[in-house]
C-alpha cells in the first residue's frame, strides 16, 4: 500500500527502542489501516508515452544521521512504483 510505505519505513527502524512518538505513530497508522478499509488503489493512465518520476533526497536531518530517499514513478495518476 503506498499510502503507508513511508509510515512502515520509519516505523521499522524504531523496532528495537520505541518511544512514546513512535508508539502514537503506530497507533495512528493502525487506526488510518481500519478506517480504510473498503477503500480501493485505482491507477489511470492519459498518456502511455510520459513517465514522471518524483525523487526525494536528504541527508543528516534524521537523528540517525542516515541518508533517507524516496522515488514514485507516476504516468498521470496514481504510483506505479514507489519506494522508501
Amino acid at each position: 500500500m503506498p499510502d503507508i510505505q513511508s509510515t512502515v519505513a520509519v516505523l521499522a527502524t524504531r523496532v528495537r527502542e520505541p518511544n512514546e512518538s513512535d508508539w502514537n505513530k503506530m497507533v495512528r497508522l493502525l487506526k488510518y489501516l481500519n478506517g480504510t478499509r473498503q477503500k480501493c488503489l485505482t491507477l489511470r493512465v492519459d498518456k502511455l508515452n510520459i513517465l514522471k518520476w518524483y525523487v526525494d533526497v536528504s541527508f543528516a536531518v534524521h537523528p540517525d544521521f542516515k541518508r533517507h530517499t524516496g522515488g514514485v514513478l507516476s504516468m498521470d495518476h496514481g504510483a506505479l512504483i514507489s519506494y522508501v
